[in-house]
């Protein structure tokens, strides 16, 4: 049986902001005595080029880049952090890269998560939606993985082939939803949009007949 494909989220950008924000506010915080200050090593402040100090290093999953750059991802793009519970293939990568509109900079970062840069004229919410269609779909072999599955769904089309419009639902669980007619009316074509909906929610495939 098929795992449900799943992708989470998390911002880069804001996860950056919220790490720069809790250093400046741990400095700001301390009470140093004058003598405390005098000692401190200005390669440990926040902005040591103030000291004569070499510049923040900021590493990111692109790379090292100074913190005031104005290169860096998070100055460039709205960058992005997904987590899976899926392996991301190089396949996935070049399709990512081809096939979602707004993606300037990918990076996968490991087995189960990987890193984009969305250019500032897209909107992120649209171009999320488009990665996880992409990457979240179900083929044939992946949800008829299961012996069990595979049994329920020919008892199932040897039931409804004695029909000549039939529509078989798979989920990734392995449960069967399905529409069946001797025509293609409208209660027909109602419960094959109905079948439609599930796969685009949940993923899963649809089987049908020869006549559709």
């Amino acid at each position: 049986m098929a795992t449900r494909k799943t992708i989470a989220w998390e911002s880069w950008n804001a996860k950056l902001e919220d790490l720069q924000a809790g250093l400046v506010k741990e400095v700001n915080d301390q009470d140093l005595s004058y003598t405390e200050i005098e000692n401190i090593n200005p390669a440990d402040m926040i902005y040591p080029d103030l000291f004569g100090g070499q510049p923040k290093i900021i590493h990111t999953p692109l790379g090292p880049y100074p913190e005031d750059s104005l290169l860096k991802p998070s100055n460039r793009w709205d960058c992005w952090i997904a987590h899976t519970n899926f392996d991301i293939t190089t396949d996935m990568a070049d399709k990512l890269e081809t096939e979602v509109g707004g993606i300037e900079a990918l990076k996968v970062i490991g087995r189960y998560s990987f890193f984009i840069g969305v250019a500032k004229l897209f909107d992120i919410a649209e171009v999320r939606k488009d990665v996880e269609t992409l990457l979240c779909g179900y083929t044939e072999q992946e949800v008829l993985d299961s012996k069990e599955v595979r049994v329920t769904v020919d008892l199932v089309k040897q039931q409804l082939e004695s029909k000549k419009y039939w529509s078989l639902f798979v989920s990734p669980e392995g449960e069967v939803e399905y529409v069946v007619s001797d025509e293609m009316d409208k209660g027909y074509l109602d419960g094959l949009n109905g079948l439609l909906e599930m796969k685009s929610l949940i993923g899963g495939i649809i089987l049908r007949g020869s006549d559709g």
